[in-house]
């Protein structure tokens, strides 16, 4: 058996033989039909078997038969001297046209790897090589050297013309790409410059000191507005519906009431209590000291003073503000859960109130169904006098949240700033504006560090009173006629609470309703507070003067002692713990439910408390029990004042669009690390796609050549083109989906403030946007500069920024819609999911032709991903559309060619959709927190 394959392999190996005369006859018969153009001489023949062919085949050399090959036989491919455009056909004539020859192995190697090789026999045409191109005009007989300048790629027929300086020297095969490349340069150099003027100037501006204009000049407009009035107790003796403790004056100066001499009332004379560590004296000759001095000197200054005139501008009224009238008021949830039953009060203009209660007592339900934000589900709320809807209301009222929402990378003056710009009139100058801002921030003593970054919690700037006298300052920045804020002095040291509480106090007096929710207030804290409203178990069990709190909880049988913090006690006493603070109650004494009933029964309507309710002539007010609660009605006069006040607060639309997105890109500048490090992943992405292409030297596409050269051909290359598509929309996904999700996702928060506030939303979602296009148009020329010089393509290179451009910007919407969806420590996880998601489905693996056999291309055109691809086909396959058959390549991927713009405008209509969902999403989610 061994000895029968080695016979075999040694017969397939022997080279094939002739006998003599058949040898000799075949030689003259070959010779002479070559002579003579006849072929009669080797009719002889005909009827040869197949065995006697192929010896003959074999006797022959290539002179005989012009093919290289031993035994190879030439297949005609014309009757005539056809050579396509770009073929390099220099033996061929009419006489003589061109032939195709059987490979060799190694040449058959090549073209199943996509290559070519030299020509197989005499008659061969040849694809033009890299370098060079075959004119037709000279039927492609001569191969010329492409001159410099240009560049020819494989099957040229003419010189293609090198893009403005770039590097083309003589017999460039592909042109790399040098003006885009500077330009990237140039934009980078001058990126770097404005970075370090922008430290010059943030620096020059620390120095230059604070000039007013538009403050220090009198219209004489203002002098018949009460937030003019005399800065003792402005607005407040005039307030329609407001307590009194005595009309008589101090010291023979009118308006001033007489110090406090209790125990409590000295206790808020300003000492820091032992909390603050420091020790209280005994001694009682010790100086009485009045926190209304504090806010006497803080309104006589003059940066206060600029800041009330700058005010009384906003204000199209002189007599009215705004005042809440709550009765039998309850809140209930979805789930039946009760948290406010049946709470009863009045707050006028220009109080100062304290919301007080235990954990769970239903103090931010209170102020939020009372700003509006939530429903009441039970009661009626007024508001100065008239049943109104809150959230019309809501640009003259300003709300502080207990934690510092500001944007970190704005100075403390930006911050500010803003909030003024956009909710200030539309009428004001930027000017007046500017000198507006600069009192408020002086008033709030923040001058020495306005110009400071606010920070955030990992790298705070300034310190945490400084951010909450910003945070507050965001909102008096709009000349609010109320502003609640929920825990303003949590979390601060005594002395900067009391900053604060001398400024709600000194705000208050300028006739704005001043609410605040307070847990557990330092003793000082507690007692600048002109009124003060208890809740337990979502009742109220005291609304009054905070002066008569410890009084009416002593006429129950509480006593409080001497050096106790009395809002310690008020805690616990209306949690439940209040036996303490009694000499033999019952449980029942001290029982929630029965401090509930009691306030409802003796003390609701102000039957414990022994001061006046005067009118504004000052003439008592005649009054029921229960209509003792209510604010006098403002007149319809003072009603149409109010509404052209609301009318006029707020820039325009076009203005907050600017504004918007002026803070962002300066956010952007200020988060320059962030900011050049997406830039340089971009340029890195397109980096490593560029060198994956790098060793193809620009050719990205191969297919069948035209006919009669079929034959010709190698194996196709219909990949590498939608290869680079898929990994570009990959790369860019990675690259961009992340920094596109912070967009919005970083500033939730801010965004509800603000909204909350009568903050246009279409306004801020389009500066933000607008602000994004520069990150997009520079990360995308990165990617496109890079990936152009390694890769090469044939594909223009602004075509290939257009389209890259575009799925950049599709990107980027697909991330502002996750941004709506999902938590901020999941998002950028989850919008690179998505990114990657979109660029699979982009017709590659699995092609877009058996997605097609499956009936789905609808749903794979849905992504973006496959528009992109498919602008990279069109762009890298069309120009060789006069070599290859395209039309036959692009059925067998399933793309589409010849709709470039069609691909581009696609890509901008979803890009666009996207950002729609995301708008959506935006004013749809959590409408709460917008309210």
């Amino acid at each position: 058996m061994a000895g029968k394959v080695e016979d075999r392999e040694a017969q397939a190996t022997a080279t094939p033989t002739l006998d003599a005369a058949v040898s000799s006859s075949l030689l003259a018969a070959f010779a002479s039909a070559t002579a003579n153009g006849e072929m009669e001489n080797i009719t002889q023949f005909a009827n040869m078997s197949t065995l006697d062919f192929d010896l003959a085949s074999y006797a022959l050399n290539d002179t005989q038969t012009g093919c290289y090959r031993k035994g190879a036989l030439p297949v005609a491919l014309a009757q005539n001297d056809t050579c396509l455009p770009g073929w390099h056909c220099p033996a061929s004539n009419a006489t003589y046209p061109p032939q195709y020859c059987h490979p060799t192995e190694q040449c058959q190697a090549k073209r199943m790897h996509r290559q070519t090789c030299n020509i197989q026999g005499v008659l061969e045409p040849k694809i033009c090589a890299d370098g060079f191109y075959c004119p037709p005009n000279i039927g492609g007989k001569k191969e010329l050297v492409c001159p410099k300048g240009t560049f020819c790629p494989s099957g040229s027929y003419v010189p293609r013309n090198c893009s403005y300086l770039a590097y083309c020297p003589q017999g460039s095969r592909r042109e790399i790409l040098t003006v885009p490349l500077g330009i990237m340069g140039a934009i980078d150099v001058l990126l770097g410059v404005l970075v370090v003027v922008g430290f010059a100037i943030s620096k020059w501006r620390k120095k230059r000191p604070k000039r007013y204009t538009t403050l220090e000049q009198s219209d004489g407009a203002g002098d018949d507005i009460e937030l003019l009035a005399a800065s003792k107790g402005l607005g407040r003796q005039n307030s329609p519906r407001l307590s009194v403790t005595s009309a008589s004056p101090v010291d023979g100066v009118p308006g001033k009431l007489p110090r406090p001499t209790t125990t409590h009332a000295r206790r808020a004379s300003g000492m820091v209590d032992n909390m603050d560590g420091v020790m209280e004296s005994d001694d009682d000759d010790l100086p009485d000291y009045d926190d209304e001095d504090d806010v006497e000197d803080l309104t006589a200054s003059p940066d206060m003073q600029r800041f009330i005139k700058s005010m009384s501008r906003t204000i199209e009224t002189n007599t009215i503000g705004l005042s809440f009238d709550f009765e039998n008021l309850s809140f209930e949830t979805r789930s039946g859960k009760k948290i406010l039953s049946d709470v009863t009060g009045t707050m006028p203009r220009g109080s100062c109130w304290g919301v007080m209660g235990g954990s769970g007592a239903g103090k931010s339900t209170f102020v939020n169904v009372l700003m509006g934000k939530l429903n009441a589900t039970g009661g009626t709320i007024k508001i100065n006098g008239w049943s109104k809807d809150m959230s019309k209301y809501k640009k003259l009222i300003g709300y502080v949240p207990q934690d510092d929402v500001l944007f970190p990378e704005l100075t403390v003056r930006e911050n500010i700033l803003h909030s003024a710009r956009i909710r200030l009139p539309s009428s004001w100058r930027d000017k007046a504006i500017q000198d507006h801002v600069d009192s408020l921030i002086a008033c709030l003593q923040l001058t020495h560090v306005q110009h400071s970054q606010v920070g955030d919690a990992r790298m705070p700037v300034i310190s945490g009173g400084q951010r909450k006298r910003v945070n507050i300052g965001m909102e008096l920045a709009a000349a609010p006629m109320a502003i609640f804020l929920d825990e303003p002095t949590s979390g601060l040291d005594a002395t900067s609470a009391a900053t604060i509480m001398r400024l709600l106090r000194a705000i208050s007096r300028l006739g704005v309703t001043t609410i605040a929710i307070i847990h557990q207030p330092r003793e000082q804290i507690f007692y600048g507070f002109d009124k003060l409203l208890l809740l337990a178990q979502g009742r109220s069990v005291y609304s009054g003067a905070t002066e008569d709190v410890q009084g009416y909880f002593e006429s129950l049988g509480f006593a409080f002692g001497q050096r106790g913090n009395p809002a310690d006690a008020l805690i616990d006493i209306v949690t439940g713990d209040g036996a303490q603070y009694t000499l033999g109650a019952s449980k029942r004494d001290t029982d929630v439910r029965n401090l509930i009933d009691e306030w409802k029964n003796r003390g609701q309507y102000g039957a414990h408390q022994k001061h006046l309710t005067v009118t504004l002539d000052g003439g008592p007010v005649k009054r029921n029990r229960r209509a003792s609660n209510q604010s006098i009605n403002s007149t319809a006069e003072q009603e149409e004042s109010l509404q052209r006040t609301m009318k006029a607060r707020g820039a325009s639309w076009p203005a907050q669009v600017f504004y918007c997105w002026k803070r962002a890109m300066t956010q952007q500048v200020r988060n320059r690390t962030s900011f050049f490090f997406e830039i340089g992943v971009g340029g890195l992405a397109g980096v490593v796609i560029g060198l994956s292409a790098f060793a193809a030297n620009g050719h990205l596409f191969q297919g069948i050549y035209h006919e009669p050269f079929i034959l010709l051909s190698s194996a196709v290359d219909y990949n590498s083109t939608p290869q680079i598509g898929l990994l570009g929309a990959m790369a860019i996904g990675l690259a961009a989906s992340a920094p596109g999700f912070w967009v919005f996702g970083e500033e939730k928060m801010m965004y509800y403030r603000e909204t909350a506030s009568g903050h246009s939303r279409s306004a801020y979602y389009v500066g933000k946007l607008l602000s994004t296009i520069v990150r997009i148009a520079l990360s995308s020329l990165h990617f496109t500069v890079f990936l152009g010089v390694l890769a090469t393509p044939l594909m223009s290179f602004p075509r290939m920024y257009a389209a890259n451009l575009m799925y950049f910007w599709c990107i980027y919407g697909l991330a502002s819609v996750v941004s709506m969806l999902v938590k901020r420590e999941d998002g950028p996880l989850i919008a690179v999911l998505a990114s990657l998601v979109i660029g699979v489905l982009g017709g590659v693996a699995p092609p877009l032709s058996k997605v097609k056999d499956w009936h789905m291309e609808w749903f794979w055109r849905l992504s973006p991903g496959v528009w992109f691809a498919e602008s990279y086909v069109t762009s890298n396959w069309l120009p060789m559309a006069y070599l290859y058959k395209t039309d036959l390549a692009s059925v067998t991927i399933g793309f589409t060619l010849g709709q470039f713009g069609m691909d581009l405008a696609i890509l901008f209509v979803i890009g666009c959709v996207y950002r729609i969902v995301a708008f959506l999403g935006l004013i749809m989610m959590h409408r709460d927190k917008q309210r």
